[in-house]
């Protein structure tokens, strides 16, 4: 009777982390892959959707933004609005890259895209992570 009072036990403790792990799984946004033109065209569909997509970026003093060259003079401003993303490596590296880069490069964004009360940019991609940056062809 004590065996099957620890190995009932046993079993119950091993159950509980798979447990809380397949919750943290199913909670976990969906990422849309897409890119920058098919966003621009319908920017409400994407909205409170965490999206990724390729494109160039540009890094200015003040804002930065992805476009893509197959919808030209258009772009998405990127920001950040969560001080842990800053310290993620991925981001920290973008940001010494695109700086070794002339602030200019290639990258593949992933973020929660929101719309932005700025008339200048209705809508904006929250930057979580970032990742193949390269230099600009």
């Amino acid at each position: 009777m004590k065996t099957l009072a620890l190995t009932a036990s046993f079993v119950w403790l091993m159950s509980v982390p798979l447990t809380a792990s397949a919750g943290t799984m199913k909670g976990e946004p969906k990422v849309i892959s897409t890119d920058v033109c098919s966003v621009l065209k319908t920017p409400e569909t994407f909205v409170n959707q965490v999206i990724r997509l390729r494109g160039l970026v540009y890094l200015g003093e003040d804002h930065m933004n992805i476009s893509d060259k197959a919808c030209p003079g258009q772009g998405i401003e990127l920001v950040i609005k969560s001080d842990p993303v800053f310290k993620q490596k991925d981001v920290h590296h973008f940001y010494v890259q695109m700086n070794h880069q002339g602030r200019k490069g290639i990258a593949t964004i992933t973020g929660l895209f929101q719309s932005d009360p700025s008339p200048l940019t209705p809508y904006v991609l929250n930057i979580q992570h970032v990742k193949d940056v390269a230099p600009r062809k």
